[in-house]
């Protein structure tokens, strides 16, 4: 589990996901290379959620 609450992504629901990257972006202004490898890593686990859902719902 990592600071903002997702861990892989593979069990996360889309909602989870954006939650997850609104808790990491909000107020910030300075992004370390750290900060956007996890927005990455976020971004990557919000895609496949709702890749996983829109599947679902087919």
């Amino acid at each position: 589990m990592t600071t903002t609450g997702v861990c892989c992504g593979r069990c996360v629901s889309a909602a989870a996901a954006t939650a997850a990257i609104r808790r990491q972006v909000a107020g910030r202004t300075v992004w370390t290379p750290e900060a956007l490898a996890e927005l990455d890593r976020l971004r990557a686990a919000w895609r496949e959620a709702v890749a996983r859902e829109l599947t679902a719902a087919a």
